[in-house]
C-alpha cells in the first residue's frame, strides 16, 4: 500500500508498506511520485533528477547542469560519454569539457547513491580530457583601470571586490547584507565552490566598495543580485571592447592571489584568503617569477 504526501519543502513523498517492510521516496514532482506508488520502481527521468541534485547544491551548480539537461534527456551511456566528450571538445577547451563530464558524472552517482536507482555507472575507466594548463595571465594595473572604467557601475563594483578579495564570481553574486561583518573585517561565505563555508578577509579597499554598494543598492538582500554568468559575459564585452585579450572574470582572482603572493604571504595565509582546500591546487593560481623571489630574499 503507497500512500503519498506533499512536504514543506514543496516536494512529494511516498510511502510503501508490503509484506511488513516499509520504504519510502522522495521526489520533485507529484508526476514522479505517483509512477513509483503505482509500479514501485525508479522510473524517475534523468532531467528531474538534474533538478534534484541543484536544490541540493544550490546556485553554485544550476548554470552548468542546466547545460547538460539541454544535451542528455536520458542517463548517459559509455557510448554517449564518448560522443560527448568528442562534441565538447571542438567548442570547449579541455578543462571545460573535463568540468561539465565529471558534473555529469556527479549527478549519475547522486542518482544512484542517493535517490536508489538502478542506473549504469558508464564512468568507470572512463578517460577524462585532462586538465589544461594553470592560467598565468595577470592583469595589469592599467588593464584593471581600463576595466573599471568601462564597466557597468555594479559589474565595475562586483570586478573590484573580486581583486581585492580573491573571491569567485559565483562567490561574488551571493554576497549578502548579512554576511558582512565590518567589525570584524571579514565577510562569510555560507557556502564555496568546495562545498565548505568560510570566511574572507576584508582589507581597507573591500571594506570601502562594500560600503559603497550598500549605500547605492536598492530594497534587495543580495549586493549584487546578478548571476555569476551575466558577470562574465559583461566583463568579456568590456575585453572586447578595449581590445584587451587573454583576460576572464577569473583572472580578477588569479591576479589577487598573485599580488597577495607577491607580498610575501605565507602558503596557509594565501589559502585563508582564496579558500583553497589544497596546496596544489593553489599553486596553479600563484604565478610568481624569480623577481617576486629576488626582492624577497634579501
Amino acid at each position: 500500500m503507497a500512500t503519498i504526501r506533499q512536504l514543506k519543502s514543496g516536494n512529494w513523498n511516498v510511502q510503501i508498506r508490503e509484506k511488513g517492510n516499509r520504504f519510502s521516496r522522495t521526489f520533485l514532482n507529484l508526476e514522479d511520485a505517483e509512477r513509483f506508488a503505482k509500479t514501485g520502481t525508479h522510473t524517475i527521468s534523468f532531467h528531474s533528477v538534474c533538478e534534484q541534485y541543484i536544490e541540493l547544491k544550490g546556485e553554485s551548480v544550476k548554470y552548468r547542469v542546466r547545460g547538460l539537461m539541454k544535451t542528455f534527456d536520458t542517463p548517459p551511456t559509455k557510448l554517449d560519454l564518448e560522443h560527448y566528450k568528442k562534441f565538447r571538445l571542438r567548442v570547449v577547451k579541455s578543462s571545460t569539457a573535463r568540468l561539465d563530464l565529471q558534473m555529469l558524472s556527479r549527478i549519475v552517482k547522486f542518482g544512484i547513491e542517493q535517490l536508489g536507482l538502478d542506473w549504469e555507472f558508464p564512468f568507470k575507466n572512463f578517460k577524462y580530457p585532462p586538465e589544461s594548463k594553470g592560467r598565468d595571465r595577470v592583469i595589469t594595473e592599467l588593464e584593471y583601470d581600463m576595466l573599471l572604467g568601462d564597466l557597468p557601475p555594479l559589474v565595475a563594483s562586483a570586478a573590484a571586490l573580486s581583486y581585492e578579495t580573491a573571491m569567485r564570481r559565483g562567490e561574488v553574486s551571493r554576497v549578502a547584507k548579512g554576511h558582512i561583518e565590518f567589525e570584524n573585517n571579514r565577510l562569510y561565505i555560507p557556502e564555496s565552490k568546495n562545498g565548505h563555508s568560510r570566511y574572507v578577509p576584508l582589507n581597507t579597499k573591500a571594506i570601502e566598495i562594500l560600503k559603497r554598494r550598500l549605500k547605492v543598492m536598492d530594497d534587495n538582500t543580495l549586493l549584487y543580485n546578478v548571476n555569476a554568468e551575466s558577470l562574465s559575459k559583461a566583463f568579456r564585452r568590456s575585453c572586447k571592447r578595449l581590445g584587451i585579450e587573454g583576460l576572464s572574470f577569473h583572472s580578477l582572482r588569479h591576479s589577487a592571489i598573485t599580488r597577495y603572493a607577491r607580498k610575501g604571504l605565507s602558503v596557509n595565509q594565501l589559502k585563508v584568503i582564496s579558500g583553497h582546500r589544497s596546496t596544489e591546487m593553489l599553486e596553479r593560481y600563484t604565478h610568481l617569477g624569480v623577481n617576486d623571489v629576488v626582492t624577497l630574499m634579501d
